[in-house]
């Protein structure tokens, strides 16, 4: 699909990590960024908890659309109580992405991605997403639908729309 000048959009892949990916997923963070044995095993620590979609948090991981296209993205998400937005917001700090990535694959993974967040949000009854400022600088702006919030953070809604019968 074009882009704007004409370009093409690359297509990625977004699903929700489980369990099973922890090995997958722990070894290519590992890669990208090496830690110190203990703190590689703190991440790995909390790296499952995000897999095992344990109330706390999720992990959606993009990927080529081709079978053989490999992980190119992952987003952590961690679900934080908000008094100001009156319930859970789904939260992302940080994003990992294979450094080689060009900027329009950056780009297409982390809107990719903040689609499925928002797919996943309303289907959880979480009606809010936020995103830190530094997880956005460098890609273009905020994905589709964010827009600056007071509290610095960019926010998405996630209130489904109201439905029209008739």
């Amino acid at each position: 699909m074009p882009r704007d000048g004409g370009a093409v959009a690359p297509q990625v892949r977004v699903r929700l990590g489980q369990g099973a990916d922890a090995a997958l997923v722990s070894a290519w963070l590992d890669h990208i960024h090496p830690l110190p044995v203990p703190d590689a095993r703190a991440r790995q620590l909390m790296l499952g908890e995000l897999l095992a979609q344990s109330g706390r948090g999720i992990c959606l991981l993009a990927s080529g659309a081709t079978e053989r296209g490999g992980l190119l993205a992952c987003l952590p998400v961690a679900l934080l109580p908000s008094l100001e937005l009156a319930g859970l917001a789904a939260c992302a700090s940080e994003w990992w992405m294979r450094p080689e990535l060009d900027a329009a694959t950056r780009r297409a993974c982390l809107e990719a991605c903040c689609a499925t967040l928002a797919e996943w949000g309303r289907a959880h009854g979480i009606r809010h997403a936020l995103l830190a400022p530094g997880l956005v600088a460098g890609h273009g702006g905020a994905p589709p639908g964010f827009r600056l919030h007071g509290n610095g953070m960019w926010h998405g809604s996630l209130v489904p729309a109201a439905k029209v019968l008739g």
